[in-house]
């Protein structure tokens, strides 16, 4: 465990310390605090607005931090970073274990501190409390890193840097569009996540409920098809040749 830990703590630590990062949420929360200035074009629908947006960027900024381990991974086997790690007594599914994990808890705190701003921004610009599906909604946004991190792991393991990006964004733009394809056979065939169970932006909007057993559900669901994920990657990554 302390070897998985280890790898994850390399992850996250790279993506935080990095300044440009702080600078992009900086930018989201502009962005997001934008929404009020659009109440005339809006037709005084900018409440609703600066909620969608702040929900809508926040999967951006979870899909691109996510895209970022599918660049990590693949220079480390590239340059032989990962063959060192591997001639310890690190396996190959601990490390990307720690891969998985460092890259989940960087979105996780990258997306906190989004939703943070922008429920400052909302309650000080309408002076109004955060409404309970509000919080749940971007909770379930957040959530949703946890499959969406695996998909770019899986990716990352098997694809070079050029390729690995292009192929996890399809991915996840396929997820989150599930709803519709699982009824072309063709084209789905129940491989992907449906990320569409974590999009709750219209609840957010008109503060409908959602049950807290959905979202423990939805959670448990997501971890489940992390682990799977997981499980298949490593069984790719134990034939592949390192160099």
């Amino acid at each position: 465990m302390s070897e998985i830990m280890a790898i994850a703590s390399g992850t996250w630590k790279n993506i935080l310390r990095m300044k440009v990062v702080y600078f992009l949420i900086l930018c989201v929360w502009i962005l997001i605090g934008s929404a009020a200035l659009y109440e005339v074009l809006s037709m005084g629908q900018h409440k609703p607005l600066m909620i969608d947006v702040s929900l809508a960027l926040n999967a951006v900024a979870a899909a691109l931090v996510v895209i970022s381990i599918t660049f990590e991974i693949p220079r480390e086997l590239r340059q032989g970073v990962a063959s060192t790690l591997l001639t310890k007594s690190l396996g190959r599914t601990q490390y990307l274990a720690g891969k998985l994990i460092g890259i989940s808890f960087a979105a996780f705190v990258i997306c906190a501190l989004i939703t943070f701003g922008s429920f400052v921004i909302f309650s000080y610009t309408f002076s109004e409390t955060i409404a309970l599906p509000m919080f749940q909604a971007q909770l379930l946004q957040i959530l949703s890193i946890i499959p969406m991190a695996a998909i770019g792991v899986f990716f990352a393991t098997l694809f070079p840097e050029v390729v690995a990006p292009v192929l996890t964004i399809i991915a996840i733009w396929f997820s989150y569009s599930v709803g519709v394809l699982q009824n072309i056979p063709l084209l789905y065939g129940g491989i992907l996540p449906n990320l569409d169970l974590f999009n709750f932006r219209s609840q957010a909007v008109y503060h409908a409920d959602i049950p807290w057993s959905y979202v423990g559900l939805v959670t448990l669901w997501g971890i489940a098809f992390a682990i799977f994920a997981l499980m298949l990657t490593s069984l790719f990554f134990k034939v592949k040749d390192i160099k």
